[in-house]
């Protein structure tokens, strides 16, 4: 027997294994690219009429759609079938969403509502005017009360049979400043306020920390605070229980240990920012140079503040948002949606206006919502 017949045996199996090898890799190749496609159709699975007025907004809520204007608010799914609704007269309603819950406030009002989607919805009278609402997961309310010469932070528990009022903190504007946003954590412990205060021709910008465990009870509630000095604050929202983000012009900072504030993170960025988005412990922001679309860039991180995607965009947009690891920006008539891998998913302009773009649980199928129809539509390449 030569020395080819003693290794053929080896041969084949080796050609076996490096054919698979080869196959696994042509699969691996084809999987990168198939899963990274972008879409530049659609087709309508299902449409119906939008038979409300254009004083009607949308928001996205647990999969579905929160409908609501100043007569009432309804959660539908992509069909347009009513799930729950409820009744009310506002002249100007604020909403907000936290887990199941839904807080929908009269702003200059004295009246908001809570949600669960299990009863008709739970009604609290407030003894001044609302600012603003922010609602935890488990129903706890936040509401921003405006008096003439002072701000009132209350804390609700709508479905208290006791007392629903659970913490009351006063704010002189003259001394302390005038609230210009502020969150309640989705567990309901704790609220952070940024404030505006003037004095004489200065102006100083600064946060305060509430927390309402025993912790915070030994200080009546305030435990902490920092001044960003004439940096005016845009946005305050928190991104888990413990972690707050702070938005300011020139650019972030995240805050945790809500018991004993610390300063975890600090971005600064020499362009403007344009945007930001928040959900699921992502911050994205849009960072614009000289006002020019071609100058825009999206940078994307975690609730650690670790940059995880940096990509020059060009879209055209009015609303940007996070939904699972989609970025969905959508315009007039257009929108992107971005992977957060960075990859384009979606790119689409279109003949109508266009109000909304929501995802479902099927990946390539959304709900479109423009100014005359409610659809749902699946994503083609072509």
């Amino acid at each position: 027997m030569n020395f080819f017949e003693k290794n053929k045996q080896k041969w084949i199996v080796g050609g076996v294994i490096l054919g698979l090898l080869l196959l696994a890799a042509g699969l691996g190749i084809f999987s990168y690219f198939y899963g990274n496609r972008c879409y530049r159709q659609y087709q309508v699975q299902s449409k119906v009429d939008r038979s409300d007025s254009n004083n009607v907004k949308y928001m996205y809520y647990e999969g579905n759609i929160l409908k609501y204007s100043r007569s009432g608010i309804s959660e539908i799914d992509n069909t347009g079938k009513s799930l729950w609704n409820g009744g009310y007269e506002m002249k100007q309603p604020q909403v907000d969403v936290c887990g199941d819950y839904v807080v929908v406030a009269d702003v200059a009002g004295k009246q908001f509502y809570v949600y669960n989607g299990e009863d008709e919805g739970t009604s609290i009278e407030t003894s001044l005017p609302i600012v603003r609402a922010k609602v935890a997961r488990q129903g706890v309310v936040a509401v921003l009360l405006q008096d003439k010469d002072s701000n009132v932070l209350n804390i609700y528990n709508p479905y208290s049979n006791a007392e629903s009022l659970l913490v009351e903190i006063p704010t002189n504007v003259a001394e302390e400043g005038y609230p210009l946003d502020f969150d309640i954590s989705p567990d309901g412990k704790s609220v952070v306020t940024s404030y505006l205060v003037v004095k004489g021709s200065s102006i100083e910008t600064k946060i305060s920390f509430y927390n309402f465990t025993e912790v915070g009870k030994d200080n009546n509630t305030l435990v902490g605070g920092k001044s960003f000095g004439e940096k005016m604050i845009a946005k305050v929202e928190f991104i888990d229980d413990d972690k707050v983000a702070v938005f300011h012009e020139k650019g972030f900072s995240i805050f945790g240990q809500m018991k004993q504030p610390e300063n975890l993170v600090e971005k600064n960025f020499s362009e403007e920012i344009k945007s930001i988005a928040f959900q699921n412990g992502y911050l994205a922001v849009v960072l614009e140079k000289d006002g020019k679309i071609e100058n825009q860039k999206l940078v994307l991180y975690d609730e650690k503040g670790k940059e995880k995607l940096q990509r020059n965009i060009s879209y055209e947009y009015a609303n940007m948002e996070i939904h699972g690891e989609e970025i969905i920006f959508t315009g007039n008539r257009s929108c992107n949606i971005l992977r957060f891998n960075g990859h384009d998913k979606f790119e689409y302009k279109f003949e109508q206006e266009i109000d909304a773009l929501y995802p479902t649980s099927d990946g390539e199928v959304y709900t479109l919502i423009d100014t005359s129809t409610i659809q749902k539509i699946k994503l083609k390449t072509k």
